[in-house]
């Protein structure tokens, strides 16, 4: 009877002394997703070799927009850019296709790993964002039918009446700074729908980026762009506020872009290169070897 009772007494101390190590092994295996979780941003992209990006071609040219040729393909001088800098990377890249007015949420869910997609830098995306080195100056223009060049010349002349825009776009800011209210603001959520708007009579203009005013616009001859440009702005590339490692390596490629003309010769190709993007570092042409 006393052997059986410290044979028992024997077994549970071996058990207590187990335990802890039992537990310390499950606290471990437990860490390792948390572990992996941690890893950052551009650690992973690394190790996938993949850069995911979210942008729209959904009527988004000419950033990001199917190929008329080949309704398969997706073209745009922002598609260009990405090549070149994902190849300074070491990476390949791949486009994740959302709605334009939530692409920055989809990127703060984890959808995609940052936004190229003509993104205007602004203070209030500032604050809840962080931001490449700019990559491309843009000013805002205005378009009216052709009847009307000689009646709006201006957006002191278009005062109290309704202006198409692209959503969640800075043109909408520009129109609220100039004391339009919301019920004259017309936001849609492509870029050529508003210029739709101005010739079937809607509105009385369309405000947007030059660049896209040039393409849906410049060879529609039932519209006329009004030559003035006003309230310059800059693009940027959209990271969440955790991934400053991954923004400086962006930096890093684009930077270099810059300086050896690949850039420049992009924009030149697109039809949208102008000498305010030297203000940037933007070569106009490879430098001398």
């Amino acid at each position: 009877m006393i052997m059986s009772y410290c044979r028992s007494l024997c077994l549970i101390a071996a058990l207590a002394l187990a335990i802890p190590s039992l537990a310390g092994c499950r606290k471990t295996d437990g860490n390792a997703p948390a572990a992996a979780a941690q890893q950052s941003s551009l650690a992973r992209i690394r190790q996938q070799g993949v850069l995911r990006w979210g942008a729209d071609p959904s009527g988004g040219a000419p950033f990001v927009y199917f190929d008329p040729n080949d309704p398969n393909k997706i073209i745009g001088f922002e598609v260009d850019m990405m090549d070149k800098l994902a190849a300074h990377m070491g990476v390949k890249h791949e486009i994740v296709r959302g709605d334009w007015a939530g692409l920055l949420d989809n990127m703060l869910a984890r959808r995609t790993d940052l936004v190229v997609n003509g993104i205007e830098i602004n203070e209030e995306r500032k604050k809840r964002l962080l931001f490449s080195e700019p990559y491309y100056i843009y000013e805002q223009q205005l378009t009216v039918r052709v009847e009307d060049k000689d009646k709006y010349k201006s957006l002191d002349d278009l005062k109290g009446k309704p202006i198409s825009t692209l959503n969640a776009a800075e043109a909408n800011n520009v129109l609220k700074s100039a004391g339009f209210t919301d019920d004259l603001i017309h936001p849609y959520d492509d870029s050529l729908t508003p210029y739709n708007e101005v010739e079937l009579k809607r509105v009385e203009a369309c405000l947007q980026e030059s660049i896209i005013a040039a393409f849906y616009a410049g060879r529609n001859p039932k519209l006329y762009v009004v030559p003035q440009t006003f309230s310059s702005g800059v693009y940027g590339i959209a990271f969440r506020k955790e991934d400053a490692d991954l923004k400086d390596e962006v930096n890093r490629a684009l930077a270099e872009m810059k300086a050896n003309g690949e850039l420049a010769e992009i924009y030149k190709n697109w039809g949208i290169l102008t000498e305010k993007q030297t203000e940037l570092g933007t070569a106009r042409k490879p430098p001398a070897k």
